[in-house]
């Protein structure tokens, strides 16, 4: 199958870590023809640094988008620009990666879902939790039983948020800094989590959530704390701290509970999901997974999705279903109410199986 020629919007630091690699591992299937920056120089350099020319940089992303041989283009422009260059690139009837959040408001993401529909074209938004190794595999244990019916998670992040900035963290971003979006990091960096939530366990009917007032400009909140009930009568706690650091193992990390077992992972890159189970003759395992492998797997995706008619894990429609659930968080933090996220019928991914055992389980 022919690769897809790939036109790149946005060089900034989501491209250098996190798609440039994941590209030059799947030379294979993605071609990059052109990439584009409001710095044209910067834009030059990543273009000379691919073997292209320099009619290939652009500054503009709209000139960029006029060329005939793009096929798809990945949009990599700030949280704000978000909704102005997907507009564009689906306008232009050109396949699109977008780069999560998929917009910076509800209606906005709902807009660009409609402008999809338009224009007949195939979007899948890079949220790369919905890929990791460890997720799917998390995802697989809960829905083959093996620790019978989840009822109860702890989903824990803790992040000395100034300091990783500092350290050249994904924060020194002066946007991320100073947000001209609802949330800044928990926006950000927190519709990852709960991207995660609605990946394993299906949409939140009811989100409660109490928020530390914070006098930092990257979130109104330098803590957050809320429970959350899903449609599959799962109940969970999820917490983000914002100014603090782990200093003692192990880590919360996320743990999930069910009646017959218990799933742990300490943190996302740690290499491995432990299991463990009540029944104490049935041994605990530590599973293996390769880390940092979402942003690799997200694009043989979308490959797939245009070569093959595979459909997209990561749909538009389940990125909605993301941001409304941050805006129900972050209303419910200053309302101090419950929220009900919307409905969201069409974008849960599946139903958990209710089960009276786990496999391999002795008969009694």
């Amino acid at each position: 199958m022919h690769k897809i020629n790939l036109g790149i919007i946005g060089l900034g630091l989501a491209w250098e870590r996190l798609h440039a690699p994941a590209l030059a591992s799947l030379a294979d299937k993605f071609k990059i023809v052109a990439v584009c920056d409001k710095d044209l120089e910067k834009a030059k350099g990543v273009a000379q640094s691919l073997g292209l020319c320099d009619d290939d940089a652009y500054n503009d992303y709209n000139a960029l988008l006029e060329r005939p041989d793009i096929e798809a283009v990945e949009s990599l422009v700030p949280i704000t620009g978000n909704y102005e260059v997907a507009a564009a690139i689906m306008r232009a009837k050109k396949h699109l990666i977008a780069e999560k959040p998929f917009a910076s408001s509800p209606k906005a993401a709902y807009e660009l879902i409609k402008i999809r529909d338009m224009y007949g074209v195939k979007v899948m938004v890079a949220e790369n939790m919905r890929y990791e190794e460890q997720n799917l595999l998390i995802k697989n244990l809960l829905t083959s039983g093996q620790i019978g019916n989840p009822i109860f998670f702890i989903d824990n992040h803790i992040v000395e948020y100034s300091q990783e900035s500092k350290k050249g963290g994904f924060g020194q971003t002066a946007w991320r800094q100073y947000p001209e979006y609802a949330g800044g990091v928990l926006m950000d960096s927190g519709v990852h989590h709960v991207a995660r939530m609605r990946y394993l366990f299906g949409d939140a009917s009811s989100v409660y959530a109490k928020g530390r007032p914070s006098g930092l400009g990257f979130s109104p909140y330098s803590c957050i704390n809320a429970l959350l009930t899903f449609k599959e009568n799962i109940t969970g706690h999820y917490s983000f701290f914002l100014a603090g650091e782990e200093t003692q193992a192990p880590l919360t990390g996320l743990r999930i509970f069910g009646t017959h077992g218990e799933i742990y992972l300490e943190e996302p890159h740690c290499g491995f999901v432990n299991i463990s189970y009540k029944d104490i003759s049935r041994p605990s395992a530590a599973i293996a997974y390769t880390p940092k492998q979402g942003y690799v797997h997200e694009l043989e995706d979308f490959y797939a999705s245009l070569r093959t008619g595979g459909k997209i894990e990561s749909t538009a429609e389940k990125a909605l279903g993301d941001i409304e659930t941050v805006c129900a968080l972050l209303e419910s933090a200053k309302t101090d109410q419950p929220q009900t996220p919307h409905e969201t019928s069409k974008i849960t991914a599946y139903v958990l199986p209710r089960v009276s055992q786990y496999p391999g389980a002795k008969s009694h």
